[in-house]
């Protein structure tokens, strides 16, 4: 009977493991500060963050800023930095040992950053992925990749806590790319893509799905189906992004310029999406969407992001960088700085 005793024993301690880990995915990665999941975000525009004057290196790269604007993120030298932007202090994240910080991605929802790690000796293809908690300084191991070839890169993550689901877009050595989908229990699965070669992604918050451009066709897709998102009477779409409302945005584009929005959900048919005329034609990278709905136009050459629906427009200085809840963080001569909405 020992035989069956022992059997037992090491039953009970992999379900243990098991459940372990995916507490962990379920309560810690997956889950904000107060632990409830769907904890809705709301933006208080009255509540302004006075950030401290953030410096950065002249070499500086890849800068990311969270999604209240509270912390800053940077690669100097090939080592990820994160500032805390109300007193200037600095978070050195260190890569595992052999490993090197190959792609950072804040969550869109609480400071909380996912990292890739790869190892550095290029002789392995061996992708980590990581969650860092910016206020607890903790670094947690979410899953081994292992993706198979050499010289694979994440080149995007789509995250949505509320359904606990992550996709992560992969180039490989020969510019392929693949779409990964990592479940709320920590399952990955390659999902099929039209065609293989994935651009632009926007993430639905309350769905288990993606909205991705097909660069084969410029067409636009959603993984629940394989049929393009399409427009009546329009004959190029490029995708803009999505809303917290689970709206996608996707641009008319002529001659090589966007010249109006159409924007409502995957599940209505598209005859009943709203339209926004932009009074003039701009380029995808001077268009931004808040997560509240809201449609910016950046003019490089006046200085001025204009909200389109209300014409209300906020000066600047220096070079868009991306939105923050409340404004805009631009960077001059090395100078970061976070521009409120007017």
């Amino acid at each position: 009977m020992k035989w069956k005793k022992r059997i037992g024993i090491w039953a009970v301690v992999s379900l243990s493991l098991q459940f372990l880990g995916l507490f962990y995915i379920n309560n810690y990665f997956l889950a904000n500060d107060s632990k409830v999941v769907t904890k809705e975000v709301v933006y208080d525009k009255s509540k302004i963050i006075k950030n401290k004057e953030i410096i950065v290196p002249a070499n500086a790269k890849n800068i990311l800023v969270s999604y209240d604007g509270k912390y800053l993120s940077y690669f100097e030298n090939e080592e990820l930095k994160i500032v805390n932007c109300s007193d200037g202090k600095i978070q050195n994240i260190k890569a595992e040992d052999g490993t090197k910080i190959s792609f950072p991605k804040w969550l869109p929802d609480r400071n909380r950053i996912l990292l890739v790690e790869k190892k550095s000796d290029a002789k392995s293809s061996d992708l980590v992925l990581y969650s860092y908690d910016v206020l607890k300084r903790e670094k947690a191991k979410i899953k081994d990749l292992a993706l198979g070839d050499i010289n694979s890169e994440v080149k995007d993550i789509k995250l949505s806590p509320l359904t606990g689901v992550t996709y992560l877009l992969v180039i490989s050595g020969d510019k392929s790319s693949s779409l990964y989908r990592i479940d709320r229990m920590g399952e990955m699965t390659k999902t099929s893509t039209i065609p293989s070669s994935v651009g632009n992604m926007a993430s639905v918050r309350h769905e288990d799905k993606l909205v991705y451009e097909g660069l084969t066709y410029n067409k636009i897709y959603a993984t629940s189906g394989d049929q393009p998102i399409s427009i009546k009477g329009v004959e190029k779409l490029t995708l803009i992004g999505s809303d917290f409302e689970d709206n996608m945005y996707l641009g008319e584009v002529k001659n090589n310029l966007v010249t109006k929005i159409y924007y409502g959900k995957t599940l209505e048919n598209t005859g009943k999406w709203k339209v926004l005329n932009l009074p003039i034609p701009s380029t995808k990278n001077d268009l931004f969407i808040s997560p509240d709905g809201k449609v910016y136009q950046n003019d490089e050459v006046k200085s001025v992001i204009k909200e389109v629906n209300s014409g209300t427009q906020t000066s600047y200085e220096g070079k868009v960088l991306q939105l923050y809840s409340k404004g805009i963080v631009t960077l001059l001569n090395n100078k970061i700085s976070f521009v409120p909405f007017k």
